[in-house]
C-alpha cells in the first residue's frame, strides 16, 4: 500500500471470510438474535456456512412463515390444479420437518398459506396451532384460501377449544382467511386473548354474529371480509383505530371509538356510511385514510371530511358517462393529500376533451394515483381536472395494470395506455413528477 492512501472499507457478507471469522466470534445467543430478525428459508440457508452454524436456525425466536413462493406464483396463475397432488403432500412435510426441528421456547409468529383441505389435513393443522400456542405465538395466521382449486368446500374449521394446558393469553394477532369459524368460537377465543390487538376473519361461511363477551381493550385492527352469513358485529374496543369490512349490510355495534381514524368499506355499507345512516358515520369528521367502492351510477355526496389525509376510491365505471363526480370529495376533504381512484370497467375510446378552468382549487393534495388507466375520455378529463385545481400537486402514479388482476390486460390495450400516460407527461409543469407504471 502506497503512503498516504486509504484504505477501502471492506464489504460485509456471509461470502466474506474476514466478517465470518468476525461473527463467529460472536456467541451463540447473539447470532441466534441476529438470525430470528431474517425470514425463515433464510435463517435456515446459514447452516452450510459452517458446522456450528448448521443448528442455530433452529433456536431461531422470529417468525415461522411457510410461504413456497414457487407454489405461491402458480397459485396465483391459477395453474394449481394442473399440478400433482404431491404438492401438498410437499407442503405438509415441508412444515412438519421444521417444526420438529426448531428448539426455541418461544416464536413471536406462525404463519402458513396454503390451500389445505380439512377432511385431508386437519390432524397436521391441530398440530400447527398447538405447537405454535406451545410456543407463546404472539401473531397467528392461517390462510387456506381454495383459490387454486375453485371450490369454497373443505375449508378448516377452528376447534372449538383449546387442550387442557394450552394458553391464548400471548396472542397479539390473529389472521384467519378461509377458515370456518363459529360466532360461538371467535367469542371463547377473544375471551382468553385479553392482549389481542388485530383480528383479521376472511370468508368464514360459519360466522353469523361476532359479539365479544367482555371490552376488547387493547384491539386496534378489525377486519371483517366476505363473511356473507354474517348478521352482527357487537364489540366494545375503545381504542380501535382502524376497521374494515366488506360485505352485505349487518347491525353494528362498535361502541365509543374516539381513536378510530381508518375506515375500509365496500357495496352499501360504503354508501350508508358515506350518508351517514352506519353507526360510526358519527366518526366521519376525524377519520384520516378511508377506503371505499362505490359506483359511479349515483355516486353519494361526502359530507365533509376535515381530517382526511388519504382517500381511496374503488369504483365501477361500465355504464358512467364521465368520472368528474369522483373530484367532489376535493372539495368535502380540505386537507386531503393522497387522492387515489382504483378505477373498474373504463372504455379506452378517446374523444375531445376541452381543458377545464379550475373552479375549486385545492390547496393541499401532493398526490394522484389512478389505478386501472387506460387513457379513455374519462380517466384523461379526470386528470386533467385535478391538474387544474390542484396547486399543490407533486406527484402522478399512472398504474395501467387492472386493479386486484395481475397481468390480465392485453398487450395492445396496455400499450395504448402507457402511450396516452407519456402524451399527458409532456403537459405536466416541471413541477408535478410522473411515474407509470
Amino acid at each position: 500500500m502506497e503512503l498516504g492512501s486509504k484504505s477501502q472499507p471492506q464489504k460485509c457478507d456471509v461470502t466474506n471470510s474476514f466478517c465470518m471469522d468476525r461473527l463467529s466470534d460472536l456467541p451463540d445467543e447473539i447470532i441466534v438474535s441476529i438470525l430470528s430478525f431474517l425470514k425463515l428459508k433464510e435463517a435456515a440457508r446459514t447452516s452450510v456456512l459452517s458446522r456450528r452454524w448448521g443448528h442455530l436456525w433452529k433456536f431461531t425466536t422470529g417468525s415461522l412463515d411457510f410461504d413456497d413462493s414457487s407454489l405461491q406464483y402458480l397459485r396465483k396463475k391459477s395453474f394449481f390444479k394442473t399440478l400433482p397432488g404431491i404438492d401438498r403432500d410437499r407442503y405438509v412435510g415441508w412444515v412438519n420437518h421444521v417444526l420438529q426441528l426448531h428448539q426455541a421456547y418461544t416464536i413471536d409468529g406462525f404463519k402458513v398459506c396454503f390451500p389445505l383441505k380439512e377432511e385431508c389435513n386437519k390432524l397436521d393443522i391441530d398440530n400447527w396451532i398447538l405447537f405454535s400456542l406451545r410456543k407463546k405465538v404472539k401473531r397467528l395466521s392461517l390462510d387456506f384460501d381454495p383459490i387454486i382449486t375453485g371450490s369454497a368446500r373443505g375449508h378448516y374449521t377452528l376447534p372449538a377449544q383449546i387442550p387442557h394446558g394450552y394458553s391464548l393469553n400471548f396472542l397479539t394477532n390473529l389472521s384467519l382467511s378461509y377458515v370456518e369459524v363459529t360466532g360461538k368460537v371467535l367469542t371463547y377465543v377473544l375471551s382468553n386473548c385479553p392482549y389481542i390487538e388485530a383480528l383479521h376473519v376472511e370468508a368464514s361461511n360459519s360466522l353469523v354474529k361476532l359479539k365479544s363477551s367482555r371490552p376488547l381493550l387493547k384491539l386496534k385492527h378489525l377486519e371483517i371480509l366476505r363473511c356473507f352469513s354474517l348478521k352482527t358485529i357487537e364489540i366494545s374496543a375503545i381504542n380501535l383505530f382502524s376497521f374494515k369490512y366488506f360485505g352485505d349490510k349487518i347491525r353494528l355495534r362498535l361502541g365509543d371509538v374516539p381513536n378510530l381514524v381508518d375506515v375500509s368499506m365496500d357495496g352499501l355499507y360504503a354508501f350508508d356510511f358515506v350518508k351517514k345512516c352506519c353507526p360510526i358515520s358519527s366518526y366521519l369528521s376525524q377519520l384520516q385514510t378511508i377506503v371505499l367502492k362505490v359506483y359511479v351510477e349515483g355516486f353519494p355526496k361526502f359530507p365533509e371530511l376535515r381530517s382526511l389525509k388519504k382517500l381511496t376510491l374503488i369504483v365501477t365505471s361500465y355504464r358512467a358517462h364521465s368520472l368528474l363526480c369522483c373530484t367532489s370529495v376535493l372539495k368535502a376533504s380540505p386537507i386531503l393529500q393522497k387522492f387515489t381512484l382504483e378505477m373498474i370497467g373504463l372504455n379506452n375510446d378517446l374523444g375531445k376533451i376541452e381543458a377545464q378552468k379550475a373552479k375549486c382549487p385545492h390547496q393541499c393534495l401532493k398526490v394522484l394515483e389512478l389505478i386501472g388507466f387506460v387513457g379513455g375520455t374519462h380517466d384523461m378529463e379526470l386528470a386533467l381536472d385535478v391538474l387544474n385545481n390542484a396547486v399543490s400537486l407533486e406527484t402522478i402514479i399512472i398504474d395501467t395494470r387492472l386493479p386486484f388482476v395481475e397481468n390480465t390486460r392485453d398487450p395492445m390495450t396496455k400499450l395504448a395506455a402507457l402511450t396516452r400516460a407519456r402524451q399527458l407527461e409532456t403537459t405536466l409543469p416541471p413541477r408535478i413528477k410522473m411515474v407509470i407504471v
